[in-house]
């Protein structure tokens, strides 16, 4: 490695200093495991022509793709947002109608038709347990709830 440094401090004022490419020669030349170092650090390179038709073919198809990818995550966002809308739709929903089962008596879960639910065994209709009478009286009025 000091062979390096002296390799690299040997380096005239003149055009090569300023090339790194010229250093990093002349580096390589005076140190073989520095030159293995560099060849893993600078793989050679496919020469490439500009004008390849396969290339301009490729770079056509990576275009399309990516502006279908980002037409497809502008989808995907209001998808989203719609499936969010309808989740709390559903949430509200389901909190309404189990409240809706208290006043009534009824199962929450269920409603009394299903034979397999874990709360009422499908027998959990309307008036099954004692009604919430304060809920009823909220969600329908007291006029409607009290036979006159």
């Amino acid at each position: 490695m000091l062979e390096a440094a002296e390799a690299m401090a040997g380096f005239s004022a003149g055009e090569d200093a300023a090339d790194p490419q010229a250093m990093l020669r002349e580096l390589a030349a005076s140190d073989p495991k520095m030159a293995m170092m560099l060849q893993f650090l600078n793989p050679p390179r496919a020469a490439v022509a500009e004008d390849d038709p396969e290339l301009d073919e490729r770079n056509a198809v990576i275009e399309d793709l990516s502006a279908r990818l980002d037409a497809a995550e502008v989808k995907i966002a209001r998808v989203t947002g719609i499936a969010r809308r309808l989740h709390g739709a559903h949430q509200a929903s389901a909190r309404r109608l189990s409240e809706l089962a208290a006043a009534l008596g009824a199962c929450g879960l269920c409603w009394g038709d299903d034979p397999s639910c874990p709360g009422c065994h499908g027998r959990g209709r309307a008036g099954m347990v004692r009604p919430d009478e304060a809920l009823r009286d909220r969600l329908f009025g007291r006029h409607i709830t009290r036979e006159q």
